[in-house]
């Protein structure tokens, strides 16, 4: 019974086939040739893709480990051209076969240690061979290993290990450099994460270049500034290990002594290096002194020039004054504000030049949340330059404040601009004077018409 039931149903599919291929003669045709052109195509690209690797198999170490060439993630390990590494990237992602090749993956004998010695997965030194081919210049015995070694002897843990590779591969080229700044910072009493927090930024430099001696002077000199040495390496050193590059005489005496020139105390360098210590890094003549008369120009005092520094020692960067300031002055010079105006509204003000959003937040506020005109704007910042350092928010609570409380419409704020740059505090102190003042004025006017107080006193 189920099989005349099976040969019934054949049946009909094969009468419903020809009927529908009998209506749908063309349209089937054109679908037979376009799978063909999808198959020459295909068969093209693996011809192109065989060609790839025939001609990128000579490039780079040999594949020696029991690795298969055919495979292109092993391919991309030792590949370095940009686009050799691009034709083998597309042909992974395209292909769809990322896990196929990934399961066929043959890991070098340095991955192979990595992936073991640190308990890393597989996969991951896999990705990071993958995209960073250098990783195979790298002896095993001669560097990789004694490096690592060295590494979990001091204590340093394994991930922290892990993610020191992977951010600074170069610190495992010379273990014997490595040993040696390894019990340098022991001497120095430094806690692990310490210690792989200074290799993770220290530069290449730091382990060809740069002797003991050098250092212990550096770190002589940074003492003698006044740093302390809970502070030395967690808030100076390890965020910036190429100070200990620097020489004394020619280098980091003349940034100290500028400073000082400029009004700073000894003891507020060393605040600024401990917040900034890239700070040692800068050169006196093509970066502090730039900023200093660009800041000048601008109208500060050289008593100014010193807070400012003091208040934002990262504006000690690389970064040029303009690229820094450019956008704020900009701002107030399409507001009006000329030279010679801008130089006193400085002269008066130069929060304005570091807080966060300033001048742009206060002046868009100003114009298009609290009504004023770009004039009136104008003739506020002119008249309270301390307006530009005010949070919109607390603009718009002064104004509510003074509405609510005084009856003061904008007009009044124009003559009375200085309630927008005071504390709430201050115009509150302010507001209970006048009504106070108006109150007494009330009684008075009282008294006098009731003739309890002569007019003529």
């Amino acid at each position: 019974m189920q099989l005349s039931s099976n040969k019934s149903c054949a049946v009909r599919s094969r009468e419903a086939g020809k009927v529908l291929l009998h209506h749908h003669s063309s349209s089937a045709l054109l679908s037979v040739r376009n799978q063909l052109q999808q198959q020459q195509q295909h068969n093209n690209q693996h011809s192109s893709r065989v060609a790839c690797r025939t001609s990128l198999a000579d490039v780079g170490p040999s594949f020696s480990n029991g690795g298969n060439s055919n495979n292109p993630l092993e391919l991309l390990r030792v590949t370095r051209d940009v686009q050799a590494r691009a034709r083998l990237m597309a042909e992974v992602m395209t292909d769809g076969r990322m896990s196929h090749y990934s399961e066929a993956y043959q890991p070098c004998p340095v991955e192979d240690f990595l992936s073991k010695e640190l308990g890393v997965w597989s996969y991951n030194v896999m990705l990071f061979a993958v995209a960073n081919p250098v990783l195979q210049a790298f002896n095993l015995e001669s560097q990789v290993r004694p490096a690592v070694r060295s590494l979990k002897a001091a204590n340093i843990d394994v991930t922290d290990i892990w993610f020191l590779i992977t951010k600074h591969l170069e610190v495992l080229r010379d273990p014997i450099a490595l040993q040696r700044w390894l019990d340098f910072l022991s001497l120095q009493e430094l806690a692990s994460r310490h210690m792989a927090n200074f290799l993770l930024k220290a530069p290449d430099a730091l382990f060809t270049s740069c002797t003991q001696a050098q250092a212990l002077q550096v770190l002589g000199w940074l003492k003698a500034l006044g740093v302390k040495q809970e502070y030395l390496f967690p808030r100076v050193l390890c965020p910036c290990p190429a100070i200990l590059l620097q020489d004394i005489p020619s280098q980091l005496q003349p940034i100290v002594a500028h400073l000082t020139s400029l009004g700073l105390e000894p003891q507020h360098v060393m605040r600024m290096t401990c917040v900034h210590p890239e700070l040692l890094l800068i050169s006196v003549e093509s970066q502090l002194q730039p900023l200093v008369s660009y800041l000048e120009g601008l109208g500060c005092s050289t008593c100014q020039v010193a807070r400012l520094l003091q208040e934002v020692p990262q504006a000690l960067g690389g970064r040029p004054p303009q690229a820094l300031f450019g956008a704020r002055v900009e701002a107030l010079r399409e507001l009006g504000v000329d030279g010679q105006e801008l130089r006193q509204v400085t002269a008066r003000s130069t929060l304005w030049l570091t807080m966060k959003g300033a001048p742009q937040e206060q002046i868009a506020h100003l114009q298009q949340d609290m009504g004023f005109t770009a004039e009136q704007a104008r003739e506020l910042v002119l008249a309270c330059p301390a307006i530009l350092s005010e949070k919109p928010l607390e603009l718009q609570r002064k104004v509510d404040f003074l509405r609510a409380t005084l009856n003061m419409e904008l007009g009044d704020c124009l003559a009375h601009p200085t309630y927008l740059g005071a504390s709430l505090m201050q115009v509150g102190r302010t507001a209970g004077v006048r009504a106070c003042c108006a109150l007494f004025h009330v009684v008075l006017v009282l008294y006098v018409e009731a003739g309890l107080f002569p007019a003529s006193q």
